[in-house]
C-alpha cells in the first residue's frame, strides 16, 4: 500500500474524535461495509488498565481499545466488512509510528491486520495539527508513512 485514501467525511470525524478524547488518545477503525466508508470510535480503556497496573501507560500516552472494536474484529475476520484504517491520536505529540505503536500493531513482529492503514493524528493544545498515514512495508518489515488522500 502506498496511498490510503479516504473520505473527508471521515477525516473530520476521527479529526473531531481526537479532539474530544483530548488530553488523552482517541481510537478507533475506518471501516467499509456494503461499498460504505465509515469511523466507528472505540473507547480507550488505558486508564482502567493503568488503575490495575500502575507500571503501565496511561491513556495519555496509550491506547487499549475496548470491546466495541469486538464485533469490527469479528466482521472483519468473518468478511463482512474490511478494516481500511486503525487510527488514534497523539496527544502534545506529533504523528509518527513510535515503537509503542508498533508493538499495538503487531503480533509475533508481523501485522495483526497487514492491508489495513495506520493513521496517527496529533493533537496540540486540543487542535489538530497533522494526521498522516503508515502501513506496514514487508520488506523493511516496518511500518512506513504512505500518502493519506482525502476525497
Amino acid at each position: 500500500m502506498i496511498e490510503l485514501r479516504i473520505t473527508a467525511a471521515s477525516r473530520a470525524a476521527i479529526a473531531a474524535d481526537a479532539v474530544a478524547c483530548y488530553p488523552e488518545e482517541a481510537c478507533g477503525f475506518i471501516i467499509e461495509r456494503a461499498g460504505n466508508e465509515e469511523v466507528v470510535r472505540v473507547t480507550n480503556v488505558q486508564n482502567q488498565r493503568h488503575a490495575a497496573d500502575p507500571k503501565r501507560r496511561d491513556a495519555r500516552t496509550a491506547y487499549s481499545m475496548g470491546p466495541e472494536a469486538a464485533p469490527i474484529l469479528i466482521g472483519h475476520d468473518r468478511g463482512e466488512l474490511t478494516i481500511r484504517a486503525i487510527y488514534h491520536s497523539h496527544p502534545d505529540h506529533d504523528a509518527y509510528f513510535s515503537v509503542e505503536d508498533y508493538k499495538q500493531a503487531t503480533v509475533w513482529d508481523e501485522p495483526s491486520y497487514p492491508n489495513a492503514g495506520q493513521l496517527v493524528i496529533s493533537v496540540r493544545s486540543g487542535a489538530v495539527r497533522a494526521i498522516k498515514a503508515f502501513a506496514w512495508n514487508a520488506a523493511s518489515r516496518e511500518f512506513a508513512e504512505i500518502t493519506l488522500t482525502v476525497e
